[in-house]
């Protein structure tokens, strides 16, 4: 195991000795850290790599690969706040981003698997497309940024998702989803969502076709599905506590709700075509 730091003035290949520290390119269980300068690194297949460690500093303004030719590398552990545009590949067992640039195209992992991704951090926007998420999708504390999973992804049958801040658009169906605040939009062309606990925030539940939610209890919070498009989606169970609100009036009254809403305080605002009975 060594460690190597990006010192190019430069070359933009990743492949050259000459720019990292020791004279020599990032091997299997390296630290690698690129965490200052602003020369670019283009985007290489160092796939056959695993690196113990990769750190993309605060410091470090240049663009890491492209669109067309992703940085393709392995890590055990990812830290990133780098601020220039960045396109990954990779498995990756923790992914933590901190920081990144204000751009829409900040940080963009395709085609890679992630065990746990926490965003704590950023200013842009964190597009996760065509790759594996298989445990925890955590957003914590990270005001200004957006993430987007988008409908591409394979999703882990025990896999997890908590937002207490910022957006986050998700376009593909989670197992757990756990909503403490932030703007959490739900796009769902398909699938389930087995269990939905809001404690604050405002989720918009968006499908644009058939899909359900198991089991949705809002302590606290706006569940929003007006701007709702699909025909009908199903919503298993449901329970409404004291600070929480359904807002189904989209006017297509297409939420069917399976059992009856348990409402123990709060709001449920219906669709003013529907036929509601109390009891």
């Amino acid at each position: 195991m060594a460690t190597r730091e990006w010192i190019s003035t430069s070359s933009t290949d990743w492949n050259t000795a000459a720019n990292w520290s020791g004279t020599a390119v990032p091997v299997d269980t390296d630290d690698v850290y690129i965490t200052s300068g602003s020369v670019n690194i283009a985007g290489f297949d160092a796939s056959a790599t695993q690196l113990n460690s990769l750190t993309i500093g605060s410091k470090y303004t240049g663009t890491i690969g492209s669109s067309g030719t992703k940085l393709k590398v392995d890590a055990t552990t990812v830290n990133f706040s780098g601020r220039g545009d960045t396109y990954l590949d990779g498995t990756y067992t923790t992914f933590t981003v901190m920081d990144s640039g204000p751009n829409t195209t900040a940080l963009n992992i395709s085609d890679s698997t992630i065990t746990t991704l926490r965003v704590l951090g950023g200013s842009g926007t964190i597009n996760i497309s065509s790759s594996t998420l298989n445990t925890t999708i955590e957003q914590i504390g990270a005001e200004a940024v957006t993430t987007v999973i988008n409908a591409d992804n394979t999703i882990g049958g025990s896999c997890a998702l908590t937002i207490d801040s910022g957006i986050m658009e998700l376009k593909d169906a989670i197992p757990t989803v756990t909503c403490y605040g932030g703007l959490l939009d739900i796009e769902l062309a398909t699938g389930t969502i087995t269990t939905l606990n809001q404690y604050g925030g405002r989720i918009r539940f968006i499908p644009t076709a058939s899909c359900t939610i198991t089991t949705l209890t809002i302590y606290s919070g706006l569940f929003d599905s007006r701007d709702s498009t699909a025909p009908t989606f199903t919503i298993t169970n449901s329970t409404i506590h004291e600070n929480g609100t359904l807002d189904e009036r989209s006017g297509l009254e297409n939420a069917t709700f399976t059992n009856p809403i348990s409402i123990e305080g709060g709001q449920v605002r219906y669709d003013t075509g529907r036929t509601v009975t109390i009891s």
